[in-house]
């Protein structure tokens, strides 16, 4: 069987190591997608990590008439290594031919598909209205950390941003991602002999038993205001706690807990975030002399949700209806719970989608694959569907 264009660029990056955790390989695999996008004009920059922590971050552009970007964004790391998962292999299934490889739907076969579809649509259009920007991070999988200030910015400059994570397993696309927020709370109480004590102790323990229970009622209430049928809206989970003298007899007088909310859109995570802080802020646990425990509490994550715009959703239902056409099969936009590199970029008003890499499964394991046929179906639509956005930004 002959070998496709898009095929073969993915052959490559799947046989040159990435894994995290080493990431003088990520350099090297890095510079493929470098050298790709320097042959459809594109500049490259190289975004240093001051900390040392992990490989540069590539940004590539390709400026067009008017003074706006679209934002493409995707990541060269995977979880295992052609050592772990095997090389590139092709294998039959139900579903017709497969492809393997370590990385493969998660994100190699996003980033055949992000050069494919630029290829494709560059070779009608040579002098694009609108500048195309492609960002891809060497780190993805340890959550791009370093440079969530960098995709803020980013996100500031671009007038659309479109991410090329793997469709969802039935093939479609993602028009809403949640953020989170997650808090590392301290509860400050007074130790006392939990036999003798007469009132001057404050239970830490207590204060965080209150708390818990204000928590999960502003979530209960907070969920009857933002109902969500997917179980995608707003959420709110205790991950941890911890503290005490590990003894009976001792009224406790600390506590540490580790609280991770989510939700939809800006305005449930406001009000989550003012409900918090009401809760944090009141008089959990009190002694005969009016002292009251104290709550301090720091944001260790930060992550903005996308969602689906009503202006927008015309857009969305374009490329689903191209992509139905070249697939033979309905293929439709959703909701995801997760978070990924694009929600980073998220701000309000801001036209987001994700999920525009092929379709697979199985990722982050020795069997992760894709269905080839949705390498060339995927970056066809995609090409086909770049005018149609670029007029809707005009």
């Amino acid at each position: 069987m002959t070998t496709s264009r898009i095929e073969s660029f993915l052959e490559e990056l799947i046989n040159s190591p990435s894994s995290t955790s080493r990431q003088s390989d990520v350099r090297r695999t890095h510079k493929i997608l470098a050298d790709a996008l320097l042959e459809l004009g594109f500049s490259i920059d190289w975004v240093r990590d001051s900390s040392g922590k992990t490989d540069d971050l590539l940004v590539a552009e390709r400026p067009g008439r008017l003074n706006s970007f679209i934002t493409c964004v995707s990541h060269i790391d995977t979880v295992l290594s052609p050592t772990e998962a095997g090389p590139y292999r092709r294998e039959e299934s139900a579903m017709g031919l497969r492809a393997k490889g370590a990385g493969i739907i998660d994100n190699k076969g996003g980033l055949a598909v992000l050069i494919e579809s630029l290829r494709q649509y560059l070779e009608k259009e040579t002098n694009p209205e609108v500048g195309l920007r492609v960002v891809s991070s060497p780190d993805e999988e340890n959550g791009s950390s370093a440079w969530h200030e960098t995709y803020r910015n980013l996100g500031l400059s671009s007038s659309a941003v479109l991410g090329f994570e793997p469709a969802l397993d039935d093939g479609s696309i993602i028009e809403s991602r949640r953020g989170n927020r997650w808090y590392n709370i301290d509860i400050a109480g007074t130790e006392a002999h939990a036999g003798r004590c007469r009132g001057e102790e404050i239970n830490a323990a207590h204060a965080a038993a209150r708390l818990t229970v204000r928590c999960l009622d502003l979530r209960d209430r907070l969920q009857s205001e933002f109902p969500n049928d997917n179980g995608l809206g707003i959420s709110l989970n205790l991950g941890h706690i911890e503290g005490g003298r590990d003894r009976h007899n001792v009224v406790c007088g600390k506590i540490k807990m580790k609280l991770d909310t989510r939700f939809s859109t800006f305005e449930e995570r406001d009000k989550l975030h003012s409900g918090l802080l009401e809760i944090f802020n009141s008089p959990l646990e009190k002694n005969i002399d009016g002292q009251s425990s104290k709550v301090t509490f720091e944001i260790v994550d930060d992550c903005p949700p996308f969602s689906a715009l009503e202006k927008s959703k015309a857009l969305t239902r374009t490329l689903c209806e191209i992509i139905s056409s070249h697939e033979n099969r309905q293929m439709t936009s959703k909701k995801a719970g997760g978070a990924g590199d694009v929600n980073h970029m998220s701000r309000p008003g801001l036209f987001i989608l994700d999920g525009l890499g092929p379709v697979g499964g199985r990722m982050h394991t020795t069997e992760e694959f894709l269905e080839l046929a949705t390498l060339e179906t995927r970056a066809k639509s995609l090409a086909e569907w770049y005018p149609t956005l670029i007029a809707s930004l005009r």
